[in-house]
């Protein structure tokens, strides 16, 4: 039955999809982080649903009136020069089969995503989106939460089979990333009992997300949480409400929760444990093998010849389990600047966006979406320090979000600037931004 409800779902979409190609994205968003299919147990599990969606969205979109000019800015190109020298690195490393399918992936979710970013032009757009985003990877959360409640933080939460985020680590940092997002859709609704469902779905977020084991995780919860009350317009309530609830989530953890979060700091490396060392083994491999090759090794990079040549256990073979040191590892020192400074940039657009807000009452949204969203991009610095989620589409989601936050901006700010909405458009965009105002 559920795979019957999922196959028509997604199959039933595609007329709309034709008709409105931002209905293409939402499936896009839909399929790529709930991953629907894969929850079934009979046929949908192997129907290609996000082939099948891309399909018809490149083809809608190609054939529709949708604005087809990606902005540039410093975020974008920084982006795609990212995604150029990708390109230059997979053709000087060696040939390998996997390297081709790593690098294919990689460029289909950035082609999708850089046309999301092409459609995301008023405000509406881009809270649908966030709302498809948030309660996709909210349902996990939700769902794990009760889990972890059930058997009292004994059993292990993990992620969707088949997506980015299917490991009990990766769980953990893409429920913290997600988080602050839907603090923001819960500001934004007036309705009392979307509020509470928000409200415990981040609950039970947080608390699936200590469930998920991940000592990566915690460290993120903990950059988020501050960040969180920093970037919070209600400082007093939000220490209320952490005051009240940490103690209660953590009371819920057994004691071999705590002993193994008692292992994130030792007095010496040699007292880490076979995980951590095997991850500190692959960082100095990635080091070692940058430093010796400008290009990195590719997409493919992580292999037992590179880790017999660069490592210093070379028997030690582990994923790098780090966002930086994976781009190093694979793509350079040249990869790991773009990279850092394509978040470097995308946190200065959030911080523009907060300082133009100010002087706009109808642009309040703007600035406090920028707020959470850099407080995604910190869960996602901080965690990816110890997973290997370079390429994993939902920051991305994040930065493209910002870019268009900010041109929505500089519509209403600087009237006689240039932007990538169309003239025509741009009133069309200010009575979509009243009418949400109206709304809330």
């Amino acid at each position: 039955m559920r795979d019957l409800l999922v196959a028509a779902i997604i199959f039933g979409s595609i007329p709309f999809i034709f008709k409105r190609p931002f209905i293409g994205a939402l499936m896009w968003c839909w399929i790529s982080y709930m991953v629907p299919h894969r929850l079934g147990w009979g046929f949908a599990q192997t129907l290609p649903a996000a082939l099948l969606i891309a399909v018809c969205l490149l083809t809608a979109y190609l054939f529709s009136k949708e604005p087809k000019k990606v902005p540039w800015t410093p975020v974008t190109v920084t982006l795609v020069l990212f995604l150029l020298w990708m390109c230059v690195t997979t053709l000087v490393a060696p040939p390998s089969e996997l390297k081709m399918i790593r690098f294919e992936k990689v460029m289909k979710i950035q082609l999708i995503t850089l046309i999301i970013l092409a459609m995301l032009t008023t405000r509406e757009r881009i809270e649908q989106a966030l709302w498809v985003v948030a309660l996709s990877i909210g349902f996990f959360g939700f769902k794990g939460g009760i889990f972890t409640i059930q058997t009292g933080g004994g059993g292990t939460v993990w992620g969707p089979p088949g997506g980015f985020f299917s490991g009990n680590n990766e769980l953990g940092l893409t429920l913290l990333v997600i988080v602050p997002v839907l603090f923001y859709l819960m500001s934004q609704t007036q309705n009392r009992w979307i509020r509470y469902g928000l409200m415990a779905t981040i609950a039970l977020s947080t608390i699936s997300t200590l469930g998920t084991q991940s000592r990566g995780a915690l460290v993120a919860a903990t950059a988020v949480g501050v960040f969180l009350w920093l970037k919070s317009q209600k400082k007093l309530q939000i220490s209320i409400v952490f005051a009240i609830f940490i103690p209660v989530a953590l009371s819920l953890m057994p004691q071999s929760w705590y002993d193994r979060m008692d292992t994130i700091l030792e007095d010496k490396v040699e007292d880490y444990d076979g995980s951590v060392q095997g991850r500190l083994n692959a960082w100095q491999m990635a080091f070692n093998l940058a430093k010796d090759n400008v290009f990195g090794g590719g997409f493919h990079a992580t292999n037992r010849q590179n880790f017999i040549l660069y490592a210093p256990d070379p028997l030690d073979f582990h994923d790098s389990h780090s966002i930086y040191f994976q781009i190093l590892g694979q793509h350079g020192f040249i990869g790991l600047a773009l990279f850092l400074l394509l978040g470097l940039l995308s946190w200065r657009t959030a911080s523009r966006i907060i300082k133009q807000s100010k002087l706009h009452e109808d642009l309040q949204w703007a600035g406090n979406l920028a707020r959470m969203l850099q407080c995604s991009l910190i869960a996602f610095a901080t965690g990816g320090t110890f997973l290997g989620l370079a390429y994993f589409d939902l920051p991305y989601h994040i930065i493209i979000t910002l870019v268009a936050v900010e041109q929505l901006v500089k519509v209403r700010t600087e009237p006689k600037s240039t932007s990538f909405i169309q003239r025509p458009q741009q009133q069309a965009l200010r009575d979509s931004n009243q009418n949400m105002e109206h709304r809330a």
